[in-house]
């Protein structure tokens, strides 16, 4: 409020906005900005508040604090490659999709290529619904179930077991977050002899569901 006149007093708009537009409406500022808000002039420019970055994402620090149920060796899948099978066979598994309202955080994976009979060799990998495709790094073909975890399928003819602790240096770093639709697949190649009998190779995942926060 200033002072005018004999005590008399008048308002005095002291708001600062960038944009000097006759009867916009919020959304005509801000159109191609869903989720941002104009809060005027700062360090020389119009800037926007985005509610995402600022109310949303920090909430994903919340959501593993939930923990609503527990993922562990009941969730198991397995990719068998059938007996007979010839060559070059690659039988997939699908771990999810993670049900609408659901997120889940995974700190392990245990995959498991089952040791040839004669001299089959089954190889393992598992792919993630979540990551970009194609791979950026090597433009290589798009593949539906998401990119691999690893450069090259891993498994000899022995019974191997890979344990993928995902926090630790040199794997993610950090739980893997997996939200509403996320689908982990696990790809079993057969990639040495012909099957003479049934191959089954295993993923456990490990982790928790936590509460969905943020879509």
């Amino acid at each position: 409020m200033e002072k005018e006149n004999m005590g008399r007093q008048k308002v005095v708009d002291k708001g600062i906005y960038p944009l000097q537009l006759a009867n916009a409406r919020p959304q005509d500022i801000t159109s191609g900005k869903p989720g941002v808000v104009p809060i005027g002039v700062y360090k020389g420019q119009a800037m926007f508040w985005d509610l995402d970055k600022a109310v949303n994402q920090p909430l994903v620090q919340a959501e593993r604090l939930y923990a609503l149920d527990r993922i562990d060796a009941r969730d198991i899948i397995t990719a068998t490659i059938p007996i007979l099978a010839p060559l070059g066979t690659v039988v997939r598994a699908r771990l999810g999709p993670v049900p609408a309202g659901e997120v889940w955080f995974l700190n392990r994976l245990v995959l498991v290529s089952p040791a040839g009979l004669v001299a089959e060799i089954v190889q393992v990998n598992f792919r993630l619904s979540i990551w970009q495709v194609p791979d950026v790094r090597t433009g290589l073909t798009v593949d539906a179930d998401g990119r691999s975890y690893w450069p090259a399928d891993q498994g000899t003819i022995a019974l191997d077991t890979y344990t993928v602790d995902l926090p630790a240096q040199g794997e993610l770093g950090e739980e893997l977050r997996l939200p509403s639709g996320g689908i982990i697949t696990l790809v079993a190649t057969l990639t040495g002899g012909a099957a003479t009998g049934a191959l089954a190779a295993t993923l456990t995942p490990f982790g928790r569901k936590g509460k969905l926060l943020v879509a």
